[in-house]
């Protein structure tokens, strides 16, 4: 599947990402002085090679649409991949425009645009000064960066897996899901890796073995890192291997199996954990929950994303259209 052909979006609740389809239709109208305090906002990807990619906000009930433009009188970019927030700062990561723009988190105004990547993903932050951001799909290398927050120059890079996508930090080290790679004439390769890097010294301290393809990951209360693994497929994109839930120690690094699937899960998006108050949550022909080894099947349906708001417990998904 040719996911970047696909309008999708995210939305960021609280910290959390979820992916879901969006289209994006009437002009946004003129800011008067929004703040973006308590927003919650969706992230639409796009046409492809169509400049297009967006963020809408939903403030009090009342969505906004496509607020970069409006805040700063230009389009955001081609292929809008993902928002992370850190402090009062948002980091837009456009992926088929090679860069990351930086915006103020309480007002969506513009503080810089980092470039030089070739296929930037997803981000994780470090600390005040630095965070990290995955890059690399189809034929490039896998590599992570280290970028310097205030100057938004990359400072360091390491090279990991096919196709870096999910990242996350705990227990200082970095996690990172490489994803699966394809040639140039859309044949897929698997991967089935988990690349561990030190924090501190910024090299890789060890490649894990896990499932085919990793596609989202999260950390639990004991800090322990929840890998989703989708599953390689051959050259006619037909499955050859089920998905996984594999749970790594982030002290030990050692592995364990949650779930075993007779199957490919259902979606095709990459945010498809969430993990709140020590329950998981899953997609695949429905919203499945994990609690103390114990599966429910919660909303039927094929969904693109999922995230639940901390505050409230409340579970958000999405769809594709």
């Amino acid at each position: 599947m040719k996911k970047n052909l696909l309008k999708i979006a995210s939305i960021v609740l609280a910290g959390s990402m979820i992916l879901a389809s969006c289209k994006k239709d009437d002009d946004p109208k003129p800011s008067a002085t929004v703040s973006y305090t308590n927003a919650s906002f969706v992230v639409c990807e796009g046409t492809f090679g169509q400049n297009e990619g967006s963020i809408d906000a939903i403030i009090d009930g009342e969505l906004k649409k496509d607020v970069f433009q409006t805040e700063n009188n230009r389009p955001l970019g081609d292929v809008v991949q993902s928002l992370t927030i850190i402090g009062d700062q948002a980091f837009i990561v456009v992926n088929n425009s090679q860069k990351i723009e930086v915006v103020n988190a309480n007002t969506f105004k513009s503080e810089g645009t980092c470039k030089g990547f070739s296929y930037p993903r997803y981000i994780a932050n470090l600390n005040e000064n630095e965070f990290f951001v995955t890059n690399g799909f189809g034929t490039t290398k896998g590599f992570v960066y280290r970028v310097n927050k205030q100057s938004l120059q990359k400072i360091d890079s390491v090279e990991v897996g096919l196709g870096p996508n999910s990242i996350v930090t705990t227990n200082d080290k970095i996690f990172v899901g490489n994803s699966g790679t394809y040639d140039e004439s859309y044949v897929p390769y698997a991967d089935n890796t988990i690349t561990v890097i030190d924090a501190k010294t910024f090299t890789v301290e060890k490649n894990i073995t896990v499932g085919d393809n990793t596609f989202d990951m999260e950390v639990d209360s004991d800090g322990n890192v929840i890998v989703l693994c989708k599953g390689a497929s051959d050259a006619s994109w037909s499955p050859v291997s089920n998905s996984q839930i594999i749970k790594i120690n982030s002290t030990t690094l050692e592995t364990s199996v949650i779930k075993d699937f007779d199957h490919q899960v259902a979606s095709y998006g990459y945010n498809v954990l969430a993990y709140n108050n020590g329950t998981l949550y899953y997609l695949d022909d429905a919203v499945y929950s994990i609690t103390n080894g114990e599966e429910k099947k919660l909303i039927n349906g094929y969904f693109y994303g999922i995230s639940i708001d901390p505050s409230s417990g409340d579970i958000w998904v999405t769809e594709t259209p």
